[in-house]
This record gives C-alpha cells, structure tokens and sequence, in this order.
C-alpha cells in the first residue's frame, strides 16, 4: 500500500495534468473560434453586396464615377448598323451602314449630344446631331431641338454610363439573381419600365456591367430579344469604357461600336448639353416611313390604282372576280386600309391575291394580315423561306390578326423564278434579274401599258443601277409600257425611262 505522502503527491500531479490539459483545450478552442470568426469575416468582404442601389453604386465607382469631378466625359466612336432589313438577301452577309461619332455627355445629368456621319452606298455623307437623356431623344436641326421616337435611343444604351445613372436615379431596381453570361456568373437586377421589364447583368467579381437585356416590340417581328452587350473594357486617366459594344437582336448583331479615345473636359469645353422640359417622354412609335398615314387613291386604268401615303406606293388591280394587291407595306394597320379601299373601289366579295415583289421588311410587313385573311401570295421562288419565317413568326407580347387566328391560318404560296402569267396573261409577272435585283419581281399590266417597277425605279433625276436593270428587263421580255410607278416613285412616262438610258446606251 501507498503512504499518504506519496497519494497525496499523486493528486497534485494528476490535478495539475489536468489544468495543464484545460488550459490547451481553450486555447484550442479560442483558436478554432477565431478562425471561423476570421473566415467568416473574409467571406463577407470577399462577398459583394446584395442590394439592387449598392451594386448599381459599385458599378458607377468602377468605371470612374469618382474620379471625374465635375467634367464632362469627351469620347470617339465608329459603328457598323446592320441593314439586314433591306439588304439584296435575307440572310447574312448583310450589308453594313457606317458611323463615325464624337459625343459628349454630363455623368450627372446623364445628358449625352453625338454628333454622327453616316456613310451610306454610292451616297454623300450625311450629318446629324442626337441629344437624349433617360427618357426622350431629340434632333438638334436649324429650328432647334426636335423631338424624337423612343426608337431613336438605341445608341444611348450602348453606353454604360448611361444605363447606370439611368438605372440609378430611376429607383426601383431589385436583384433577381443570378445567372451564367458569357462564360462566368452574374448578377442580375430587374426593373419595370414603361416599355416593359429590363434586366442589367453585373459581373460580381469586378462590379462592371456587362449587359442590358429587354424585349421590344417590332413591326414584323412582333418582339425581338434586343441585347446591350459591354465588352473589352479600357481605362484612361481613372475613366472605365467598353472598348466594344454591340446591339442584338434574337441573337444577331445589329450595330458594333468601336470606342476611341477617351478624355475628361471642361463644362466650357462642350457643346450645349440642356434639353427642353417637354415632352417629358419620347413616344413610342414607328418612324414616319412605316406609319399608316391616310391613303391617296391615284388611278391609272379602269380597274386599276394606286394606293399610296408618304410612307409607300402599292396597286390594286381588279380582273375578272379577283383582285391583285401588289405588294403589303407598313403593316397590319395599313392592310386593314387598304382593303377598306378594295371594298370601296371594287364592291362585293373577290379573291385576293397579293404580289410580293421585294423582300425589305417594311416591304412585307402587311403580309400577315392578307394571309390570315385567306389571301394567296406570289412572290420569287427564292422568297418562300423568309415569308414562311414571317408567317410561322409566334407574336407573344401583342398578338395580330394572324396569330389571333392562327389555327386557321395557311399559307398559300405560289414561287416564280421564270415570266408568269396570272389572270390568263392580263397581269404577268416578271424576275428583274439584274446583279442589284435578283429576286426581285416586277409586274406588267398590258391593258393600261402599266409597269409595277416594285422598289427598283427610285429615282428619275439621274441614271441608276436600279432603273436600268428594270429597263433591261422589260427589254428583254418583250415589253413596251407607257407608264410605271414604284414604292418611291409616283407615276411617271416610261420615255423618262428611256431617256436615262441614252447616255449609257452611247458609251456601249
């Protein structure tokens, strides 16, 4: 048996083992304590805020928002617009328009003034200047600022600087999420417009913007997916710019912009950047050109007219029980008028055959209607993949006359590549087939010596490519008008035709 000394000395060393071993279990745990405190703190730094207003703050303090003190930001800019709405095909290549651009525009206003060269084919350089802010565009002209549609705003939104501060100063503005966008996660913020929902991604990491997304109404289409896309950020002098920002519609690149150099000036420095209070909002409509406006009636045979406003000439000829409208511009709106003047100049119940002699979207935008409406359309064999797209087009966030009866709806399509004779030879149509018209129709009415030169004849001031083609044609299919008329072109002697080609005729 143990003494008491030596028990008693065993009880102190196990009681002082076991201090010793507390003592290191808090030390442990105090340990463990502060490195999930210090984790969690990381985590939250590393984290970026959660509220709509704070990352949208973010953003602005990334590309510079800070740094410009009271300047105003001076930039260059080139662009490429797609013309994939009037190209000679319907699919790509399409032809390009080109811009170069100087804007200036007040970071706290978030006023913006461009003034832009357009380049277009064959044509002088035209100039004009664009002021916007976050609701309205205007045109600076000799008479002062005119007001514009809400279309003419595109370019305002491929500036990111502008989306921010019109996103900021709006409210409103909440987090939807996240998603994956070229690659990487981003954050998501929804807001509710006028015009319907947008959405702007962020990229959480850095905090820039890298996208705004809506959906827009179209007068073919419907709606199209219509996308601002920021990419290839620079920097000058503390100021964050894309290096490249493009518009998409559906997925397909409409405009390319191209920035060039970047600088901070003066307020003097600037040309005037204030806009008038009214209106307090742009409207929301077509441009002139594919407006509805009131229709004139202009006859030119018997049974035969043309039904035109500032926007656009189309014919309506009546032989036998069945009526030919050539060409559907402009709409549905302008359809429903049009047959109003059908059921006025030639009354009771016909057949409707429409002649689609050029593809341009404004040019076949009434399409839909007459196809709902039961009509047969002709147009070039090469046509029927495009129409067929139009017509199979699903219009969800405005249904038309077609999608509205869409179950009874059939396309009735007749393709030409060769002369065709419609009503027994008393309406033939014929392919233009130049380099600049290929599949492009024209049509011959032989009883009132009358010839539909759909888009091709726009001008007889001086000799074109266009109106040569078109002579061309009637030449070599034996044809001998004494007038014609197209979509731009009033009615006019054929022998002014004639007479354009003197000079090219003597150089062969």
């Amino acid at each position: 048996m143990f003494s008491d000394t030596r028990i008693s000395a065993r009880r102190n060393r196990f009681s002082f083992i076991h201090s010793i071993r507390k003592l290191l279990l808090s030390c442990l745990l105090g340990l463990g304590l502060c490195a999930g405190l210090c984790s969690q703190a990381a985590a939250q730094a590393a984290s970026p805020p959660s509220d709509a207003q704070t990352l949208l703050q973010r953003a602005w303090e990334v590309m510079g928002g800070g740094q410009i003190a009271g300047m105003l930001v001076h930039y260059h800019a080139s662009a490429s617009l797609s013309q994939n709405y009037q190209s000679d095909r319907m699919y790509p290549p399409f032809l390009d328009f080109f811009e170069e651009q100087e804007s200036w525009f007040n970071p706290r206003t978030a006023v913006e003034r461009s003034t832009i060269q357009s380049s277009y084919p064959l044509a002088k350089s035209q100039n004009s200047v664009l002021l916007t802010d976050a609701e309205r565009a205007f045109s600076a002209a000799q008479n002062g600022l005119q007001s514009l549609s809400r279309s003419d705003m595109q370019r305002r939104y491929l500036n990111p600087w502008l989306v921010i501060n019109d996103w900021t100063k709006a409210g409103g503005a909440r987090v939807s999420g996240t998603e994956r966008y070229r690659d990487f996660a981003r954050t998501v913020l929804a807001r509710q417009t006028a015009q319907g929902e947008q959405r702007l991604f962020l990229d959480p990491k850095s905090g820039f913007p890298v996208k705004l997304e809506l959906t827009a109404k179209h007068y073919l289409w419907g709606q199209r997916h219509i996308e601002y896309v920021y990419t290839t950020w620079v920097s000058e002098k503390g100021v964050a710019f894309p290096g490249a920002s493009y518009l998409l519609a559906d997925g397909t690149t409409e405009i390319s912009q191209t920035i060039g150099e970047v600088e901070l000036i003066a307020a003097d420095g600037a040309p005037l950047l204030s806009l008038p209070p009214e209106p307090q909002r742009s409207e929301d409509r077509l441009p002139r050109f594919l407006q509805p406006l009131p229709l004139q009636v202009k006859q030119v045979g018997p049974a035969t007219y043309i039904l035109q406003n500032p926007g656009y000439r189309e014919v309506v000829t009546r032989i036998g029980d069945e009526v030919f409208l050539l060409d559907a511009t402009q709409g549905e709106q302008r359809a429903r008028e049009d047959e109003e003047q059908i059921a006025k100049l030639f009354p009771g119940k016909h057949k409707i055959t429409v002649v689609v002699t050029d593809l341009a979207w404004p040019h076949v935008s009434g399409l839909r209607y007459w196809v709902a409406s039961g009509a047969t359309v002709v147009a070039h064999a090469t046509a029927h993949g495009f129409l067929q797209g139009v017509i199979d087009r699903r219009w969800t966030l405005a249904p038309d006359f077609l999608e509205q009866h869409r179950k009874n709806t059939k396309f009735k399509f007749i393709g030409v590549d060769s002369r065709y004779d419609l009503a027994n030879g008393a309406l033939t149509l014929h392919p233009i087939d130049g380099i600049g018209s290929e599949g492009a129709l024209m049509a011959f009415l032989p009883s009132d010596r009358f010839l539909w030169a759909s888009d091709f004849i726009q001008t007889v001031d001086e000799p074109s490519q266009y109106a040569s083609e078109v002579w061309k044609a009637a030449q070599r299919d034996n044809l001998h008008p004494e007038r014609t008329a197209a979509e731009h072109l009033d009615l006019t002697p054929w022998l002014k035709i004639e007479e354009l080609q003197k000079p090219q005729q003597s150089a062969r």
